[in-house]
């Protein structure tokens, strides 16, 4: 029996164990590794002739896009994106998987020559991977007599930037097939063009004929070889308009014509094939007999050569335009051209906008005509301001349309200058000036609010606060200047008003309580038993009668003089007796028990005592007028604290309803410094407008203009202050945005309501809000009596009035806890008289000022339509004012649903308003 041995059963299994690793790495052994290969279809080309490079990139995971550098005399095309493939074989059990991703460009040659295209390196799965370099040979074919190209023109002699109308005319030899006994048409010649055609300029005609499914037509002419001899030729011809841009011989671009020309013929061996499938002929070859529908598979182009030809161009000299003479607004148009404009609106106010369209038509290149230079014009700069940006137009049909804004500097300017057209006649050879009619308008003075109000200088960053000057305030426009106004802020906290409020009867009270603890200290203290309780035990502890005496006279204080006679008296005299002559302790204890018992009875006629006086006369009135005291402190107390209350809300969460994000979401890349520096480009363009102010309103409003647009970025970067509101406020209404200054004078004031100024500005701007044709009203209102105050009597002084009312009419109470009598009343009187006046002062502007509008009418002549629709009827004929107050009620797509302040309900776009969100400050 032959024995177990490991030895050998390792040995046994050795083999089987190595053929199953190979099985196992037989597929990853047959991968193959990235490979990248380049290859040229052809060594040997024509020129014209397209030869295609391919570059394949195998079994790589990842690979750089190959590219292929520009080479002289080659025009390199790619055909777009690269084919993707994937191959599996299996031989004897072997599979073998393949990846691949071929790149395939045109190369057509522009010249004869030899020619390499260089290695390409590229990056395949982490290895730099080289092609090797590829050489071929161009020549030129022998066309012969069987393509010629020229390209003609009308005249012989132009300018430049003249039009010029080039004629490329095209002959190809038909070819002729004897065994066949067939000769191709004009159509099967054109389709015999090869891709590598370069028409030069006349590409974009031959594209638009390509768009149009079209070609140009052929014509069987006869025309001389090169040997003088006529022969039969077809002659396609293209126009083009060319307008030239140098002087010198005529450009016509790089035009190369390349016939792939047929050699032989044969049977077509795809039944299915079809030679001529052109997107010029979609749906059939053009070939007739042989060639017709019933035979078009039979024949097929079998061979062909490359035939290119370059175009000869007759001399056409292209001459410069003279400078002699040429006007100061001459902008290169060369033709024959019109002018016309037209403004709108014709009826305006000194500084606003007016549309002017210029209309210019003519035979030139309508695309290449600018705009007359309107900057440079003194009779239309003298009184319009007029943007010095280029204009550019529109083309339609043989019209170039330019439209621009200008505004008038001063009022009563009646026209609207000729504008002149300069251009060059090359017809007559010399300059020709064209003017526009002149336009009839009317300017009115410019509508500035009382601006010869307006307090001269701006406020600088060291006197932030003008409210603070004891001074009548008056409309200001100016900016504020200080850098702060680019930071979101609060308004000043109104807590110190409120202590202010509520310090001085805390230390009345305080007084009174300490003066008259001994009426309301037993009180909280346990009350008369706990007295009488207290009283007994330091009789008890009483060691002479002196001690006894002291505790009945200190339990006996405040009683009246009647009832402190009889026992109490007796009582006192038995205890200094007894401590002149030194009492013995017989006597001491004697005394002990008469105030023992005399103690209960004080303590029931102290508290008959006080229920007696509650009905006394005296005191009756003496409670009556600190009860009427504490109502009139309620009275005030409570307004005021109300007032504060309603504004510590605003300040802390303002309710600013603004298509700007909050200020906790400023647009991101908008820095600190940038936005000081929006800040000091607006404060600037303000700065302009206040100085043009009095000597040219449109240069005033573009200046303003700019500086709202300016301060309009910052609030849409998020930044809510008071203070910018205002300075936007300021330059809107400057600028004839009325109901945008009213709505940023609201914002400013539902900010920061301490914003006196802006509250001053506010109902300046609202009474410039009439109907259109109608004057404002000349009638008393709550809200008038309150601006007027306002002028004379700024909110700090009001606060400070109120505050020394304040304090004197609880000084007068303080007074007297400490002095009895009557002259307290007449000093009362006068302080209750100044109390009640600066509490009405302090409150108007809340109280008299006070509406429930939501939004501002931001938009001119806005019409109130009964629904939410373009078409809808109106409410009412006279629209709606700039800068009116509304009430929204509802909101639908982009309409809302407004109340006016005459109670009409009615739908209004939503661009047209500008809604507040918060109740307003002003009315």
């Amino acid at each position: 029996m032959k024995l177990f041995s490991p030895l050998s059963s390792l040995r046994s299994a050795l083999p089987c164990t190595l053929v199953l690793i190979a099985l196992a790495m037989g597929p990853a052994s047959l991968a193959r590794a990235a490979e990248v290969n380049a290859a040229i279809s052809s060594r040997e080309a024509y020129v014209g002739a397209p030869v295609t490079l391919q570059v394949e990139i195998a079994n790589a995971s990842d690979f750089d896009e190959p590219t292929v550098p520009d080479i002289d005399g080659l025009e390199i095309r790619s055909a777009g994106s690269p084919r993707r493939s994937s191959q599996t074989t299996i031989i004897n059990g072997r599979r073998t998987d393949r990846t691949s991703a071929v790149y395939v460009w045109q190369v057509i040659p522009r010249r004869e020559g030899t020619f390499e295209i260089p290695a390409l390196q590229l990056q395949v799965d982490g290895r730099t991977e080289t092609t090797d370099p590829l050489r071929f040979v161009v020549a030129k074919s022998e066309t012969g007599d069987l393509l010629f190209v020229e390209v003609t023109g009308q005249q012989e002699k132009i300018y430049v930037g003249q039009p010029l109308t080039l004629t490329l005319n095209v002959w190809i030899k038909p070819y002729r097939d004897a065994k066949h006994s067939l000769t191709l048409t004009e159509a099967n010649m054109w389709q015999l063009l090869s891709d590598g055609t370069r028409w030069g300029a006349f590409s974009d005609r031959m594209q638009e004929l390509a768009r149009n499914n079209q070609r140009p037509g052929g014509q069987e002419v006869l025309r001389p070889d090169a040997n003088g001899e006529e022969h039969a030729y077809y002659r396609y011809q293209v126009e083009a308009t060319v307008y030239p841009k140098r002087p010198g011989q005529i450009d016509v671009g790089d035009v190369q014509v390349v016939v792939n020309y047929p050699t032989r013929l044969e049977a077509a061996r795809d039944p299915f094939g079809a030679m001529f499938d052109d997107d010029f002929f979609p749906g059939g070859s053009p070939f007739p007999g042989g060639f017709g529908r019933s035979r078009r598979n039979t024949l097929t182009v079998s061979a062909t050569r490359p035939a290119v030809a370059e175009a000869s161009v007759e001399p056409i000299e292209v001459t410069p335009i003279p400078t002699a003479d040429r006007p100061f607004d001459y902008r290169g148009a060369v033709g024959e051209y019109q002018i016309a404009t037209q403004a709108a609106p014709t009826s305006v106010k000194a500084g606003d906008p007016i549309t002017l369209h210029i209309g210019v038509s003519g035979d030139g290149p309508m695309e290449l005509v600018a705009a007359p230079p309107l900057a440079d014009l003194p009779n239309l700069t003298a009184d319009f301001q007029v943007s010095r940006e280029p204009l550019a137009g529109l083309v339609q049909d043989n019209v170039k349309l330019f439209t621009t804004s200008i505004r008038p500097r001063r009022e009563g300017i009646t026209q609207i200058p000729a504008i002149p057209l300069s251009y060059f006649d090359p017809v007559a050879e010399k300059f020709v000036t064209v003017h526009s009619e002149p336009i009839t308008i009317e300017v009115a003075p410019a509508d500035r609010l009382a601006l010869g109000a307006i307090v001269g200088g701006n406020q600088d960053a060291g006197s932030p606060d003008k409210d603070d000057a004891d001074t009548p305030a008056s409309l200001d426009l100016s900016s504020y200047l200080g850098a702060d106004a680019a930071h979101s802020s609060t308004s000043p906290a109104g807590w110190p008003w409120l202590w202010a409020l509520l310090l001085p009867p805390l230390v009345v009270v305080a007084v009174g309580l300490f003066l008259h603890r001994q009426r309301w200290l037993p009180l909280f203290v346990g009350g008369a038993k706990q007295r009488l309780r207290s009283g007994l035990k330091a009789i008890e502890a009483a060691a002479s009668p002196s001690a006894v005496a002291s505790v009945v006279r200190d339990f006996s204080e405040g009683m009246d003089g009647a009832k402190k006679d009889g026992k109490i008296a007796a009582l006192l005299n038995a205890c200094e007796q007894a401590a002149y002559a030194g009492a013995s302790d017989v006597q001491l204890d004697e005394l002990k028990a008469k105030a023992t018992a005399l103690l209960p009875e004080l303590a029931a006629s102290r508290s008959q005592q006080t229920t007696g006086q509650t009905h006394a006369p005296r005191n009756v009135r003496r409670q009556a007028a600190f009860a009427c005291l504490a109502l009139a402190g309620l009275a005030v107390a409570v307004p005021a604290g109300t007032m504060l209350a309603g504004w510590l809300p605003e300040q802390q969460e303002p309710t600013v309803s603004s298509p700007a994000p909050a200020a906790t979401n400023v647009l991101p890349g908008l820095t600190d410094t940038q936005r000081e520096a929006i800040l000091a480009e607006a404060n600037a363009a303000s700065q302009r407008g206040q100085q043009a102010m009095a000597s040219d309103a449109a240069a005033m409003k573009e200046a303003f203009s700019t500086a709202a647009l300016k301060y309009q970025l910052l609030v849409d970067a998020g930044v809510q202050n008071s203070r910018l509101y205002g300075n936007l406020a300021n330059a809107c209404l400057q600028s004839g945005e009325l109901g945008r200054a009213i709505a940023s004078y609201e914002r400013a004031l539902q900010l920061d309501p301490s914003n006196h100024q802006a509250r001053v500005n506010l109902h300046a701007a609202r009474q410039a809000v009439v109907s259109p044709g109608e004057p404002a009203a000349a009638s008393f209102s709550w809200t008038g009596l309150a601006a007027g105050l306002n002028r004379y009597l700024p909110p700090t002084s009001r606060w400070l009035l109120l505050a020394t009312a304040w304090m004197l009419a609880w000084g007068v109470v303080l007074l007297r806890l400490f002095w009895s009598g009557h002259s307290w009343k007449y000093a009362m009187l006068p302080a209750a008289a100044l109390l009640l006046i600066a509490v009405a002062l302090v409150g108007t502007d809340r109280w008299l000022g006070d509406t429930n509008h939501q939004a501002i009418v931001v938009a001119k002549a806005v019409v109130l339509h009964q629904f939410p629709l373009e078409n809808a009827p109106a409410v009412t004929g006279q629209p709606l004012p700039e800068g009116e107050a509304v009430a929204v009620l509802d909101q639908r797509d982009a309409w809302l649903e407004i109340r006016t302040p005459s109670g009409q309900t009615g739908w209004v776009k939503s661009p047209q308003v500008t809604q507040l969100g918060g109740r307003s400050t002003d009315a």
